[in-house]
């Protein structure tokens, strides 16, 4: 079998939602730490930090639209760009208050 018609099997992804928008996210004591998001999902999101990106490792949150919380953990970051994966477990979306 030729090479040119090989082709790998895809691996699933979950599907994310692709924006551009400003974004509010807060370290775990509550300072606000402005970014622009450039994905984000269930599981987590990747932004671009507006001033200095919060250090790998560290526990953010997010406040969504409406009103609830996500907890989540910085994953990686690369200058200005970093990940966060979101706390996932049973009852770690926050209610609002």
């Amino acid at each position: 079998m030729g090479h040119d018609r090989f082709r790998p099997t895809p691996t699933p992804r979950e599907r994310r939602l692709r924006q551009c928008a400003r974004f509010a996210l807060t370290d775990a004591y509550g300072q606000p730490i402005e970014v622009m998001v450039r994905d984000i999902s269930s599981r987590g999101l990747s932004a671009a930090a507006l001033g200095t990106p919060p250090p790998a490792e560290s526990v953010v949150r997010a406040r969504l639209e409406d009103g609830q919380e996500l907890w989540g953990l910085v994953r990686w970051r690369e200058g200005n760009l970093f990940g966060v994966e979101f706390d996932t477990r049973e009852g770690a979306l926050k209610p609002r208050n």
